[in-house]
C-alpha cells in the first residue's frame, strides 16, 4: 500500500505548474491595430486592467520612414500608456512599438499600426517584438529559484534529518541575491514585484552575513537556517497567487507547493553533502526518504490545484509556451522521482553508499535542469491567464485578421459568419456577429479539438486536419473542405476581376440573406458603362443609369432621384483582398478563396478556367450571406428608362 500511495503521488505531482509570475494585460488601443483612420492622431492611447509603468525603448515610426514621436511616453491614471505623436501626420502608414512595466515585475510589449488616410489598405506592421524571455531574465531567475530552493530545503533539512554545513547556506543566500539583482533592472520597488525582491534581497543578505559568521560564534549556528525560512513565501508574494480575482487559498496552496519542492528538492544538496560526511548515511538517506515522501504527496496535492488555477485546458500543454515549458518540467521531475524511488526501495536497505552518491549526482544535475524549467515558467503567462487576456482584452470590438499565409474560408451558421483559417500547424476560427463584432465566449472546437481565444470572436487550435474539417461552434457544424496543397491565387483573382471589367454585361441571380430568418433573391443586370437593373422577386425593383435612377415596389409607379454614376459591369469583390488561394482545379474552373479587410468579407468564388468569369460566388460578411449563379455574359443591351421616366 505505500508503494501504491507513492505512485499514486508522484503521478500527481507530474502535472504540477511553477507559481508564474502576473502580467498586466491590455484592454484596447486608441486607435485600435490595424485601423485606418481619415484623420492622424494626437497620441496613441493603451488602456491595462493593472497599474503599469513605461518601459525603455518605445519607438513610433512611419512606416519606410523615420520617427514621429514628439515626446516621451506616459502614464495617465496608471492604467492608460499615452505615447504622443508628431501633429498633423501626413497620409500613410505607422507602427508603434509599446513596452511597459506592470506592477508584477514584467516588461510586457506589443504594436500597434494603424493608416491615416480614407480608403488605405489595413496596415502591416513595420516594427516587431521579440517574443519569449530574455536570457539574462531567465538565468536571473534561474539563480533565484536554485538558490532559494537550496536555502529552504537544507533548513528543512537541518531541522527534520541531519546536521549541515553552514557554509552551504552561505552559497545559496549568494545565489539568491544576485538572481534579485539581475531581476530588479528597470524594475519599479514601489511594484509589488519589485517589493517582493527587495525584501528577498535583505533576507538573503543577512542570511549570509549570519551564515559567515557561524562557525566563529557557534550559538549563531541556527540563525542563518532561520532566516532561510524567511525566503519561502516571497515566490507567493510576487507573483500570480496575489493577482486580483484570485481565492485566498491559492496564497497557502502556493506557499505550500513551494514548501515541498523545497523539501524535496533543495533538500537534495544538503543530502549530496551529508552523504560525503560522517556519520551513518543509511539512517540519514531513510529519514531524508520519509520527508521527500512527504514532500512528494503534498507536491501532488498542491499540484492538482495549481494546475487547475494556470491552465483553462488540457490543450494548453502543447499549444502554449507556458504548457510546453511545463511538459519539459514534469519530464524532468518523473526522471527524478524514477531515481528517488530507486534510492528508496533499492539502494537504501542495501546501505549501497557509492550508488546512493552517483545517483545523488545524478538528481543533482536533473534539478539544475528543473530549475531552468522553473525560471522559464515563471517569465511565461499562464493558460489561464492568456485565455482571461484574450477574453477581457476582447469584449468588444472587431475580430483579428488572420495572417496574410493562412487559407481562409466562411459560411453561414445561424446569426453569425463563420470563418476557418488555416496555416499548418494551426487553425484559428473567426465568428463574426451581426454588428460586426467579433463574438467570444463560444465553444468552438475544429476537428474535435477545443479552441481557445485568441482575439475578439477568434479561436485558435493545433488540430490534424482532415480533408473535410468540421467546426464546431456552440454545438452547431459547418464543414470545410481543406486543400492539400493550396497556391497563392492573387494574380488569378486580379486577371478574373479584369476580365469581369471588361465584359459588356453580366446577368445572375442573388440569394441574400441577413439571418436563417430573412433573405431574399434577385436578379440582376450590370450593362456597360454604367447601367444597373435589379429586380427582387416578390418586391422591389431599380433602374439605375448614368446619374439618373428608378426605384419603385411592387408594381407601384416608378420614383425618379438622382446618384452618382457607378461603373459598370463591376465585381462585387473588387478592391482590395487578400489571403488568395487556389482551393481546387478542374477540367473546366478555378476554386478560389480570398478575404476582403474591411468587414471583415469572405468570397469563395468558382472561376471558368478559359475565360475566368465566374460561375458561382459565395460571400460571407457580418448580417450578409451572399450567393451569386452567374447566368449570362455579354447579352445585347436591353436596360432602359422606364415608360414615362
Amino acid at each position: 500500500m505505500k508503494l501504491r500511495a507513492f505512485s499514486v503521488a508522484v503521478l500527481c505531482a507530474l502535472v504540477f505548474p511553477a507559481s508564474g509570475w502576473a502580467h498586466a494585460t491590455l484592454l484596447r488601443t486608441v486607435p485600435a491595430n490595424g485601423a485606418v483612420l481619415s484623420a492622424a492622431p494626437a497620441t496613441v492611447r493603451l488602456v491595462f486592467d493593472d497599474t503599469v509603468r513605461p518601459g525603455p525603448g518605445m519607438k513610433a515610426i512611419r512606416n519606410g520612414g523615420g520617427s514621429v514621436l514628439a515626446g516621451k511616453p506616459r502614464v495617465s491614471a496608471g492604467r492608460t500608456l499615452v505615447v504622443p505623436l508628431r501633429p498633423r501626420l501626413p497620409d500613410g502608414d505607422y507602427t508603434v512599438l509599446w513596452r511597459v512595466v506592470s506592477d508584477d515585475g514584467h516588461t510586457v510589449a506589443g504594436i500597434v499600426a494603424f493608416g491615416v488616410g480614407q480608403g488605405r489598405a489595413p496596415p502591416s506592421a513595420a516594427l516587431s517584438v521579440g517574443n519569449g524571455p530574455g536570457v539574462k531574465d531567465v538565468v536571473a531567475r534561474w539563480l533565484l529559484f536554485a538558490g532559494l530552493l537550496t536555502a529552504v530545503g537544507a533548513a528543512c533539512f537541518r531541522f527534520f534529518v541531519a546536521a549541515v554545513p553552514v557554509r552551504l547556506l552561505l552559497g545559496a543566500f549568494l545565489l539568491v541575491f544576485v538572481g534579485v539583482s539581475g531581476l530588479l533592472h528597470d524594475v519599479p520597488v514601489s511594484s509589488r514585484f519589485g517589493g517582493a525582491m527587495v525584501a528577498i534581497a535583505i533576507a538573503a543578505g543577512v542570511g549570509a552575513l549570519l551564515a559567515a559568521i557561524a562557525p566563529v560564534y557557534q550559538a549563531l549556528e541556527p540563525a542563518p537556517f532561520v532566516v532561510a525560512l524567511l525566503l519561502l513565501p516571497g515566490p507567493s508574494i510576487a507573483g500570480h497567487a496575489l493577482d486580483r480575482g484570485r481565492s485566498p487559498i491559492e496564497v497557502v496552496v502556493d506557499v505550500v507547493h513551494v514548501a515541498a519542492a523545497s523539501v524535496w528538492l533543495g533538500g537534495l544538496v544538503a543530502l549530496a553533502l551529508a552523504l560525503r560526511g560522517p556519520g551513518d548515511r543509511a539512517a540519514t538517506m531513510r529519514r531524508f526518504s520519509n520527508v521527500a515522501l512527504v514532500s512528494v504527496a503534498a507536491l501532488g496535492i498542491t499540484g492538482i490545484v495549481r494546475a487547475l488555477s494556470e491552465l483553462a485546458s488540457f490543450s494548453q500543454l502543447w499549444t502554449t509556451g507556458y504548457g510546453r515549458a511545463l511538459l519539459v518540467k514534469t519530464a524532468l521531475l518523473g526522471a527524478l522521482v524514477a531515481i528517488g524511488w530507486i534510492n528508496r526501495y533499492r539502494l537504501v536497505p542495501r546501505a549501497a553508499a557509492v550508488e546512493l552518491r552517483r545517483n545523488v549526482a545524478v538528481e543533482l544535475v536533473l534539478l539544475a535542469g528543473l530549475v531552468i524549467a522553473v525560471a522559464l515558467l515563471t517569465d511565461l503567462r499562464p493558460g489561464r491567464d492568456r485565455t482571461a487576456a484574450a477574453s477581457v482584452a476582447t469584449s468588444k470590438g472587431p475580430p483579428p485578421l488572420p495572417a496574410k499565409e493562412m487559407v481562409v474560408q466562411a459560411g453561414e451558421l445561424g446569426d453569425w459568419a463563420v470563418a476557418l483559417a488555416v496555416r499548418p500547424p494551426g487553425e484559428e476560427v473567426t465568428v463574426l456577429g451581426p454588428d460586426g463584432t467579433g463574438v467570444n465566449g463560444l465553444s468552438v472546437e475544429v476537428d474535435g479539438v477545443r479552441a481557445g481565444p485568441c482575439g475578439n470572436g477568434c479561436y485558435g487550435a493545433f488540430a490534424s486536419l482532415r480533408k473535410i474539417a468540421t467546426v464546431a461552434v456552440g454545438g452547431r457544424t459547418l464543414e470545410f473542405s481543406i486543400p492539400a496543397h493550396p497556391r497563392p491565387a492573387a494574380a488569378l483573382v486580379a486577371r478574373a476581376t479584369r476580365a469581369f471589367r471588361a465584359l459588356r454585361s453580366v446577368d445572375y441571380v442573388e440569394r441574400l440573406a441577413s439571418s436563417p430568418r430573412n433573405r431574399v433573391v434577385a436578379d440582376f443586370t450590370l450593362e456597360r458603362p454604367n447601367r444597373l437593373e435589379y429586380r427582387i422577386r416578390g418586391g422591389a425593383s431599380g433602374i439605375l443609369i448614368g446619374s439618373r435612377r428608378w426605384d419603385r415596389n411592387g408594381k407601384g409607379p416608378w420614383l425618379p432621384s438622382p446618384q452618382e454614376p457607378t461603373p459598370q459591369p463591376e465585381p462585387i469583390w473588387a478592391g482590395h483582398v487578400t489571403n488568395a488561394f487556389l482551393l481546387e482545379t478542374t477540367r473546366s474552373s478555378y476554386v478560389v478563396a480570398f478575404m476582403k479587410p474591411l468587414g471583415p468579407t469572405w468570397f469563395t468564388v468558382r472561376l471558368h478556367r478559359q475565360t475566368l468569369l465566374p460561375s458561382d460566388l459565395r460571400m460571407s460578411t457580418a448580417a450578409h450571406f451572399m450567393r451569386h449563379i452567374y447566368t449570362r455574359f455579354n447579352a445585347p443591351v436591353r436596360i432602359k428608362p422606364p415608360t414615362g421616366g
